[in-house]
């Protein structure tokens, strides 16, 4: 077993359920020493399913295992607080989910941890933060869905829908990762320990696809707001399932048209997008050309016409995959009476590669050996006398080859957090991400304006064709000083270009390239093109999300995001790697697998128990009634968890004679009469308005919200407490409100961004001519032989020519 890139990192895990226990595990993946501290009672994650067949007794679940592997876990009571303090003294890294107020209630207040350590890290997860008027308001997943924008009318669902499984978990995990890590480099530079305070509304909220930013430009251009809801094509059925047809660019949407036999469509893309009135035609259209299509078949038509088309997997499918099969991806994991399936690591280090250690513990496993030989206490060596907490990534180079908004919001996070991160692109082919939800209306330099804004801050800009020599040499040039490359293309472009690994390392020993493709760097789908979407219905997502009898419903993206926190995650690793002697390494992070990791659920539930887990619309298990009701002026989510919760919605509307009805007075009762329920609460809360009901609820101890739009986001009074948006000037867009990342730092940066986004190559001359050296000759040699510039070739076409992924 090698040293993993980790190895030496001491973590002490007081965390419960999925999310923060996921975060830790990912360090322990990566090498680190993970202590899980549970009670006598064991985390409530323990008993519930699904479970192997003859497990009677019922404690170690299939999701507990996944998100507690590579552990260790001890027991210790309430009246051990000494013993736990002790063990903390030797650990990095404090990860907890209390909720506010929650480890200070239990004697272990911040302050104090830190005299006898400090430099502790301490992260700390909760539902809106640790602070906030709205801090200790309760919340299910659904509300924190509802109030982030996740809960939308997708295509022609007539009722906002959450997205299902435990998507947000995985998401929110991983952006605890990446600033555990983040706030380590503080301390192991600095000495200084801080808290980390991620909130699980604003780590739902930074996947969304920038609504306030995207409306702005929408209006500028005289439209109206953009729906999440008209996907083109998006989940469609076929003769043996399901197929996910995700059309981004002109160019496939001229293909499909013209694959379908709709070719008078092929100029009305936009028109049928935002659902114009030939939208149910074309959709019939499509509809009878699937009908005797076989979903393998359609795949294989629509990638060789460089169309993202994916099967739309369930639990049963996934695990068969052939992409999946030939990478080994999956692994057996051991349980009480056996074993199941669960998904691998979503990165690939060629240097110090992660690896399974050991399966989750059983309850308290390993209190004698922790306790007999806990870590010495710790002590700050190597400090750097010249450290900036506020840049704590400071002294490193990126860089930028990635596009769209996976590899765009990766360097812009390592950006944010001090690195010197150089964004390039070539004038022949700019990231496809600037032509998305822009246009020509806005002037010579629309293509400023769009998406790419949001997720390209906290960089320099520069430009170079990378497909002739002299854009080649430049680049090498920069390759021999840099730190780290990244990129996102499907993985053939990289290489033809010149610049696969083993070109790069010969370069660059010491240098971390980290490759985000979609489907791999190997395998059968390795040169297929696809994007977020896709990525979700292809990783089992899509299945599990939409009405209990309608079709699979794909979330809208939200992959990409996260694939760019798994990459930092992975970059932050093997800079670790490196900086205790490893050398540079190759890291790959492929996205579907990425997808599938925050997806487990399906294939962990077939591997059990033989069954596919279907949709479950907006209901829980844990919760009834639950759903998204239509009020007098909008929407809202609501969950009763109780018998306490169903007073308090019953005094909330007005104590109307149905809910006072004696036969619905137990939860088993109102699970199994939720269809009546649901009607009949619709017609109540159609009577109120939103927000009042909202504020009724909530001050009731009810969990509700309104299912938020792009006009709520700024006056949410939680996220204007937390200052989540921040506003940056853009030297051709003006002024805007950017999304900010979903943690806060005690002693760290102060604020989410450094910089707005540079212009196509607006800092050309001072890379090329303030740092490698060139004259203003030979500047102009380059620009016009267009190896640099600053205006995009060919804007009279209808899209970009880079749209891979």
């Amino acid at each position: 077993m090698s040293a993993g890139a980790l190895d030496g990192l001491r973590v002490v895990e007081l965390a419960s359920g999925v999310a923060a226990p996921f975060a830790s595990r990912m360090l322990a993946d990566l090498g680190a020493d993970v202590v899980k501290v549970e009670d006598l009672h064991g985390d409530p994650l323990r008993g519930e399913g699904p479970f192997l067949p003859d497990d009677s007794e019922h404690t170690n679940g299939g999701l507990f295992g996944y998100v507690n592997a590579n552990k260790r876990g001890i027991v210790l009571g309430s009246d051990e607080i000494e013993r736990l303090r002790t063990l903390i003294a030797g650990a990095d890294i404090l990860v907890e989910n209390f909720g506010p107020g929650g480890l200070e209630s239990r004697g272990l207040a911040t302050e104090l941890l830190r005299k006898g350590n400090a430099g502790l890290v301490v992260a700390r997860l909760s539902d809106f933060g640790q602070t906030g008027p709205d801090a200790e308001v309760p919340a299910t997943p659904l509300t924190l869905q509802a109030r982030a924008g996740w809960v939308a009318a997708r295509g022609p669902e007539s009722v906002p829908m959450q997205v299902g499984g435990t998507y947000l978990d995985f998401i929110a995990g991983t952006y605890l990762a990446a600033a555990m890590l983040t706030a380590y480099e503080v301390s192991r530079t600095t000495g200084l320990g801080g808290d980390v305070d991620v909130s699980m509304l604003e780590c739902a909220h930074s996947t969304t696809s920038f609504p306030v930013l995207t409306n702005g430009v929408l209006a500028r251009m005289g439209r109206g707001p953009h729906s999440a809801g008209h996907v083109l094509l998006g989940v469609k059925r076929c003769a043996d399932g399901w197929v996910g047809i995700n059309v981004l660019t002109g160019q496939q949407w001229r293909d499909v048209c013209l694959l379908v036999g709709a070719e008078e469509y092929a100029d009305r893309q936009d028109e049928l997008r935002t659902g114009g009135p030939d939208r149910a035609d074309f959709e019939a259209r499509v509809d009878v050309w699937l009908a005797d299509q076989r979903a393998e078949d359609v795949v294989e038509l629509c990638q060789a016409m460089r169309i993202p088309a994916v099967p739309v997997h369930d639990g049963a499918s996934i695990a068969g995959c052939a992409q999946w099969t030939e990478r080994e991806f999956f692994t057996r994991a051991a349980a009480r009476n056996g074993e199941f399936l669960h998904p691998s690591f979503p990165w690939r280090l060629s240097g110090s590669p992660a690896e399974w250690r050991r399966p989750a513990p059983h309850l308290g496993e390993h209190t004698e050996e922790v306790m007999a030989h806990r870590w010495a206490p710790r002590t700050m060596v190597g400090l750097e006398s010249d450290a900036d907490p506020e840049r704590p990534l400071a002294g490193l180079r990126v860089l930028d080859l990635g596009t769209f908004w996976a590899g765009g919001a990766c360097g812009s996070y390592l950006g944010a957090m001090g690195a010197d991160v150089i964004k390039i692109e070539s004038i022949q082919r700019p990231d496809g991400f600037r032509f998305n939800m822009t246009g020509p209306k806005l002037g010579a330099h629309w293509y400023e304006f769009g998406r790419f804004r949001a997720v390209n801050l906290n960089k320099r800009g520069l430009t170079l064709d990378l497909s002739r020599g002299e854009g080649r040499e430049l680049l090498t040039r920069l390759l021999d000083s840099a730190d780290v490359v990244l990129e996102n293309y499907s993985a053939r472009v990289i290489e033809v270009l010149g610049f696969d690994w083993d070109t790069v390392r010969s370069i660059n020993p010491e240098i971390v390239m980290i490759r985000m493709p979609g489907y791999g760097l190997e395998g059968p789908w390795r040169d297929y093109v696809g994007w977020g979407n896709a990525f979700e219905q292809v990783s089992g997502q899509s299945f599990v999300s939409g009405s209990l009898d309608g079709k699979p419903q794909t979330p809208g993206g939200y992959t990409d995001p996260l694939v760019a926190m798994h990459g930092v995650v992975a970059t932050l690793g093997a800079l670790r790697h490196r900086r205790n002697g490893g050398g540079g390494q190759l890291v790959e992070v492929c996205q579907i697998e990425v997808g599938v990791t925050a997806c487990p659920d399906p294939v962990i539930e077939y591997s059990m128990t033989g069954e596919v887990r279907q949709r479950t619309g907006n209901r829980s298990s844990k919760a009834a009634p639950q759903g998204v009701y239509r009020t007098a002026d909008g929407w809202i989510a609501l969950s009763v968890r109780d018998d306490a919760d169903w007073v308090a919605v019953g005094e909330a509307l007005g104590n109307p004679e149905w809910i006072r009805n004696p036969a619905l007075a137990g939860a088993a009762d109102r699970a199994s009469e939720h269809d009546r329920i649901d009607e009949l609460m619709s017609g109540t809360t159609a009577q109120h308005g939103v927000d009042d009901l909202v504020k009724r609820l909530s001050r009731s101890g009810v969990p509700a919200s309104k299912v938020a739009g792009g006009g709520d986001y700024l006056n949410d009074p939680q996220l204007q407490h937390r200052r989540y948006y921040e506003t940056l000037d853009h030297p051709d867009a003006g002024s805007d409100r950017y999304q900010g990342w979903p943690v806060r730092f005690s002693v760290g940066p102060d604020r989410s961004h450094r910089s707005s986004t540079p212009t196509l190559g607006q800092h050309n001359r001072e890379i090329l001519a303030g740092e490698l050296g060139l004259g203003d000759d030979e500047l102009a040699a380059l620009e016009k032989a267009g190896i640099i510039g600053t205006v995009p070739t060919g804007l009279g076409a209808p899209a970009p020519a880079v749209t891979e992924k």
